[in-house]
């Protein structure tokens, strides 16, 4: 979601040139257009610093620039305004307090992606009592059983608040969205922990799948199904 007074020109004029914040963070921002979706959240230092040197890009050169100014801050909230350019996602920290940028990095998504197949998701959406998974299992039997759907994590409250924000709105606008609220309880359960999720884009629908964190088993699910409008988009 883009939050008030955040955006890609906001980014652009704020993010320093220096030699601490990649020149590739620079040219994300460039590629991006203004009015590119920016995802934006509170989060508190320490939390964030702990789900960072949890996270599978531990002890990389970017994971590290990004955890490197968070553990003078204890609880201070801090800022993480994020963008995606392909499979590439530009991470900005500022102190929350006084807007004062903290750091920046550039993550190729793609580098070490984690998949599971299409008929393992199906065991764990048919082993599970959550609800909607029934319906979720319909739609995973529409791919072939040996594709492959990328899994991956990212912070369980962020990820509620953002899918109550952007999924209410897309109800509002004429989507169907099944079991959003059990799905937002769910995952906002683990507070600042990440978690585990895949997101499937199906003909007339996306499913979203949070996982358990060890991956053994389907916390919850929820499906935007598109509006008539957005599928006749599709087609054309």
């Amino acid at each position: 979601m883009t939050t008030p007074g955040t955006s890609v020109p906001l980014l652009r004029l704020t993010l320093p040139r220096r030699l601490d914040v990649p020149a590739r963070a620079h040219e994300v921002l460039a590629a991006v257009p203004d009015d590119a979706e920016v995802l934006a959240y509170d989060a508190p230092a320490a939390a964030l610093a702990r789900a960072l040197r949890r996270s599978r890009r531990a002890g990389t050169p970017g994971n590290d620039a990004l955890v490197a100014p968070l553990d003078a801050l204890g609880d201070d909230p801090v800022l993480v305004r994020q963008v995606d350019l392909g499979n590439e996602v530009l991470t900005v920290l500022h102190r929350s307090s006084d807007g004062a940028f903290l750091s920046a990095a550039v993550v190729d998504r793609s580098a070490g992606v984690e998949t599971i197949s299409a008929a393992a998701l199906a065991t764990l959406l048919a082993a599970t009592a959550a609800p909607g998974a029934d319906r979720a299992l319909e739609l995973v039997r529409l791919l072939a059983p040996d594709d492959p759907v990328r899994r991956f994590e990212q912070g369980a409250r962020s990820t509620a608040e953002t899918f109550a924000t952007k999924y209410g709105l897309a109800a509002e606008r004429g989507s169907t969205v099944l079991d959003l609220e059990s799905f937002v309880a769910a995952v906002s359960r683990f507070g600042d922990d990440d978690l585990p999720f895949c997101a499937l884009d199906v003909p007339g629908a996306v499913v979203t799948v949070a996982f358990t964190p060890d991956r053994t088993a389907v916390l919850a699910t929820t499906i935007a199904r598109r509006s008539a409008d957005d599928q006749g988009e599709d087609r054309s």
